[in-house]
């Protein structure tokens, strides 16, 4: 638990990816929110699995307008957003 809250109450790094790395994109979009984050996933000493590190970050906070866009729509304009 203790752990838990430590990684909840650290300020999130970003991370410079590395040459020829693959990137993750994962793109969200609710009724009144879209973001989309990059992340490497890397191999790291003391896990057993690949971690994720975020390389890039960004959140809109919807207006009335973009409010009744289809959700489609705003999963495009989450990506657009990120180029």
């Amino acid at each position: 638990m203790e752990i838990l809250k430590a990684s909840l109450t650290s300020a999130l790094i970003l991370i410079t990816p590395e040459r020829e790395e693959p990137l993750l994109l994962y793109v969200t979009a609710s009724n009144h929110v879209m973001s989309t984050t990059l992340v490497v996933e890397r191999e790291e000493p003391g896990h057993h699995l690949k971690v994720q590190r975020p390389m890039y970050f960004i959140e809109e906070v919807l207006t009335d307008a973009k409010v009744w866009y289809p959700q489609v729509q705003k999963l495009l304009n989450t990506m657009l957003m990120a180029t």
